[in-house]
C-alpha cells in the first residue's frame, strides 16, 4: 500500500508543482501587461501636454506684453494728458477763488449798507403807508413849526463800496481778450 500512497503523493506533488508553475506564469504575464507600454502612444501624449503648456506660456507672454503696452501708454500718453488738464483747471480754480473773494467783498459791503438802512429806519422811523411817504415831502405837507426837541437830520454819506468794473471786465473787453 505504500506504493499506492507514494504514487498518490508523487502525483499530488506534481500537480501542485504544475499548478504553482501555472499560477506564477499567469501572474508574471499579468504584471508584464502592466509594464509593457506603447512608446509611440506615450510620446504622443507627452507631446500633446508639452504643446498645451507652450500655448499657455505664449498666451501668458501676450498678456504680459499687453499689460506692458498699456502701462507705457498710460505713462507716455494718458499721464501727460491728465497733467495738461490739471494745468488747464488751475486757471478755473483761480477764477473760483477770485469769485469767492469777490462774493465775500460784496457780502461785507451789503452788510454795511444794511446796517446804515437799519440806522436810518431807527432814526427816521419806517414809512408804513403811501400817505406817510407822500406827506414826508415838503411840497405836500402842511407847514409845521419846528419843534425844538426835534433832532436835526444827518446828511447821508454813502459808504465806499466795490466797483464791479474792478473785478469783472466789461463784455467788450472779455470778447477781445478771448475769455468767455
Amino acid at each position: 500500500m505504500a506504493s499506492v500512497e507514494d504514487n498518490i503523493q508523487e502525483q499530488s506533488a506534481a500537480n501542485n508543482k504544475t499548478s504553482l508553475d501555472q499560477i506564477v506564469q499567469d501572474t508574471a504575464s499579468d504584471y508584464a501587461s502592466f509594464v509593457v507600454t506603447d512608446p509611440e502612444k506615450e510620446r504622443n501624449h507627452l507631446d500633446e501636454k508639452i504643446e498645451e503648456l507652450l500655448t499657455r506660456l505664449d498666451e501668458f507672454c501676450a498678456v504680459v506684453d499687453i499689460i506692458r503696452t498699456d502701462s507705457s501708454l498710460a505713462l507716455n500718453r494718458s499721464l501727460p494728458e491728465v497733467h495738461a488738464k490739471s494745468k488747464e483747471l488751475e486757471s478755473v480754480f483761480q477764477k473760483v477763488d477770485d469769485l469767492e473773494k469777490f462774493v465775500s467783498l460784496v457780502k461785507k459791503d451789503v452788510m454795511v449798507i444794511e446796517e446804515q438802512v437799519n440806522t436810518a429806519e431807527k432814526d427816521l422811523g419806517t414809512l408804513t403807508s403811501v400817505k406817510n411817504l407822500i406827506m414826508s415831502f415838503p411840497l405836500f405837507s402842511q407847514k409845521r413849526t419846528r419843534n425844538p426837541a426835534h433832532k436835526p437830520l444827518r446828511r447821508y454819506v454813502p459808504p465806499e463800496i466795490f466797483r464791479t468794473e474792478d473785478y469783472i471786465a466789461p463784455e467788450e473787453q472779455r470778447d477781445q481778450s478771448g475769455e468767455g
